[in-house]
């Protein structure tokens, strides 16, 4: 199939953006400590890396009729060459780094499977954006776990108040 400029335009322009992204993830994956912290950057690397060949085999002509949202499930194994990698972030804000990367690149396939117009194509982005939204979803717990929340909290009459201007507003 001969895809729609914008369709491949789009890939186009995302291709490079996750050649940045994977190199930055290799760099952190070399430099943090912490098993569980790794194991997840290691499998958002993979699922990119996949995303890579998917959006690849999507221009092919020849091949992109047959390539659908089961392909983005083919993951390979991957090795880290870590000689000379260092990085002078710390281990919490590589943390908050890959959860800002995952909600990112969620952004970037979600827009841009909206803006696709061979069904394949927008389908398969729009899983792509799922699975960055799972990896944030792990990153997420993760701060839980190691970072201390900095978001204030409301108080149950903040709350209330909020939630009456709102019932008043729509005459609920």
């Amino acid at each position: 199939m001969i895809l729609k400029m914008i369709d491949l335009s789009l890939m186009a322009e995302h291709l490079p953006v996750h050649k940045a992204e994977l190199d930055k993830l290799a760099s952190y994956i070399c430099t943090i400590q912490d098993s569980e912290i790794k194991q997840a950057a290691t499998e958002q690397y993979m699922i990119m890396q996949n995303h890579v060949k998917v959006m690849i085999a999507l221009m092919d002509p020849v091949q992109n009729e047959t390539i659908s949202i089961e392909d983005l499930h083919k993951w390979d194994p991957v090795q880290f060459n870590c000689q000379q990698k260092y990085t002078s972030m710390s281990q919490e804000n590589i943390l908050k780094e890959l959860a800002t990367t995952a909600e990112s690149m969620a952004n970037k396939n979600f827009n841009s499977g909206l803006r696709m117009k061979a069904e394949n194509v927008r389908n398969i982005h729009i899983h792509m954006a799922l699975q960055q939204i799972t990896m944030l979803n792990r990153y997420n717990a993760l701060m839980d776990k190691f970072l201390k929340d900095t978001a204030p909290r409301s108080s149950r009459k903040e709350q209330e108040e909020t939630l009456e201007t709102f019932r008043k507003m729509f005459n609920l």
